[in-house]
């Protein structure tokens, strides 16, 4: 069975339905998302409501922050952070629809262990909040530790840039594709390896295409989809709450 992972989509739904959209040409029926649903994006309640139709979500450092407090939060991310909570609070909305969505981020787990595979969003470590990078290659004391704890496979998020690490110590980039195929890396029985997914919402590798991978329970093959970028970047400037660089780091995929 094939399974679509998804992360960070910082509620850009653009985004998002494109990459939902993709899954679905495909004929993929069971997907999930590693986190970071909301915060950045212009449509934190449409994303949620897509979200709740995946087999499971787990619970980014967004989503965290938003139930509790983004203390580590950048001035910019922290202007997104309070409006978004003012988003899903918001009375223009029935009062029962924005307590299912509360109850929804309320109920959200930290990981998933499946059959010798391990889901989280930022790293085995440290669920929500460690970064896992392609310098951390140089770093064999943080490799170690991390790779201890999970028992093949490990997909993450986080850091918004796709690859596969290996217990070897490399960095192995998915590299660049045509719009809507796809690039694959072969798992090998008995070779852990630490597999970030990128960013459907808001990609940091350069390429501001959604990115999105599936595993077969032999491979992952990773997607980068063009989607109407300008649209969530005007959505962005026309909110007094979000600032303006968040529309423009979309252009640029940084």
């Amino acid at each position: 069975m094939k399974t679509a992972i998804i992360s960070d989509l910082h509620a850009n739904v653009e985004a998002l339905t494109v990459v939902l959209r993709h899954i679905e040409s495909q004929g993929i029926t069971d997907v999930v998302c590693l986190g970071d649903v909301i915060g950045y994006g212009p449509n934190p309640r449409e994303a949620l409501t897509l979200s709740r139709n995946v087999r499971f979500c787990l619970m980014g450092n967004h989503e965290e922050a938003v139930l509790f407090y983004g203390e580590d939060f950048n001035p910019k991310a922290r202007a997104a952070l309070e409006w978004t909570k003012e988003q899903l609070n918001s009375p223009d909305f029935d009062r029962t629809e924005n307590y299912e969505m509360w109850n929804f981020l309320g109920n959200l787990r930290e990981s998933v262990l499946e059959n010798d595979v391990f889901y989280v969003h930022g790293s085995p470590r440290v669920p929500t909040k460690e970064y896992m990078v392609p310098s951390d290659v140089k770093n064999p004391e943080k490799m170690q530790e991390v790779f201890s704890m999970f028992p093949w496979l490990c997909f993450v998020g986080h850091s918004h840039i796709p690859g596969v690490y290996t217990e070897d110590l490399r960095f192995l980039s998915p590299g660049a594709a045509e719009n809507g195929s796809g690039k694959s890396w072969v798992a090998e029985p008995g070779h852990k390896a630490l597999i970030n997914v990128g960013s459907v919402g808001q990609p940091r590798d350069g390429d501001p295409r959604a990115s999105y991978a599936v595993w077969d329970g032999k491979k992952v093959t990773f997607f980068r989809l063009e989607y109407d970028i300008k649209t969530t970047m005007e959505k962005i400037y026309a909110i007094p709450g979000l600032p303006n660089y968040l529309a423009d780091r979309l252009i640029v995929g940084r």
